[in-house]
């Protein structure tokens, strides 16, 4: 089972992003709203913070505090959305509890020309009809690792694991409106084998519990669960349980992540491209 490194092709679209905006003269400024001081939403953060600088780009932060009010953070989105110098909002998820009811609706207040997390409800529901401003950019790293690997997918077989609205509905779309033909399934099985297929999208199951009985030999897999388990981040696979077969892994850590932030960059020269600055 060969590896994909992840760091790897984030590396080429950051590049090519950081190109693209010394070439056009943008200065791409993302606001990244976080409310309370979760250590992994602040870790994520500064991720995203080192990706927008590399890039050319600069970042505005709003740091609230956990006890701020629904009220509160639908003004602040609101001041942001009326901003000419902001061209992309992102919203740190999760919330605090007393908000988490609210995520949807905040989501939504978000200008859907600023939305390069692709997470407003509009966005996510124009891909449906294929003329979304902003795709979700876990789906389009997916997206971006499955067509390096398989070229074109019509007529291939692809098995997505999971049902989030972030990542597996929307490469769902994406897949299917190229002519791939997809199955979905809620959850990982503890041991039945997955249907055959070309292509896994493994995001709901258990830390390195997929089995190589379980995957189609010779096929591409990308494990995008994501877990803290025994003291080390994995995700669903753990690499050695596949190793006698042939194929490609996309593995946790150092795989999709990376990927995600770059495809946040790509959203955010979008933003400000279409802003005309």
């Amino acid at each position: 089972m060969e590896t994909i490194k992840g760091r790897e092709i984030a590396d080429e679209i950051r590049m090519r992003v950081k190109e693209q905006v010394e070439a056009s003269g943008f200065n791409p400024n993302l606001a990244i709203i976080v409310v309370g001081d979760d250590k992994q939403n602040l870790l994520y953060v500064g991720l995203k913070d080192k990706a927008v600088s590399f890039i050319g780009g600069t970042t505005h932060h709003i740091n609230l505090p956990g006890k701020t009010t629904r009220e509160e953070l639908l003004e602040q989105i609101h001041q942001l959305n009326l901003d000419p110098d902001i061209d992309g909002i992102l919203l740190q998820l999760p919330l605090p509890d007393a908000l988490q009811a609210y995520s949807d609706e905040f989501l939504a207040a978000i200008d859907v020309n600023k939305d390069v997390d692709g997470f407003n409800p509009i966005n996510r529901g124009r891909l449906i009809y294929g003329e979304p401003r902003f795709v979700s950019c876990a789906a389009l790293g997916c997206l971006e690792v499955i067509h390096r690997s398989r070229g074109s997918v019509k007529g291939q077989k692809a098995v997505l694991v999971g049902d989030s609205f972030d990542q597996i509905l929307p490469l769902a779309l994406l897949l299917t409106r190229e002519g791939c033909q997809v199955t979905m399934i809620d959850e990982m099985p503890s041991k039945n084998p997955l249907p055959d297929a070309g292509i896994y999208v493994i995001e709901k199951g258990r830390p390195e519990s997929v089995q190589a009985h379980q995957i189609a030999n010779g096929a591409l897999i990308l494990d995008v669960g994501f877990y803290w388990h025994y003291d080390h981040s994995c995700g669903n696979v753990k690499p050695d349980a596949l190793a006698d077969l042939e194929g490609e892994l996309l593995p946790v850590p150092g795989g999709l992540g990376p990927i995600l932030i770059a495809k946040l960059m790509e959203n955010l020269y979008s933003a400000a491209q279409g802003k005309g600055k």
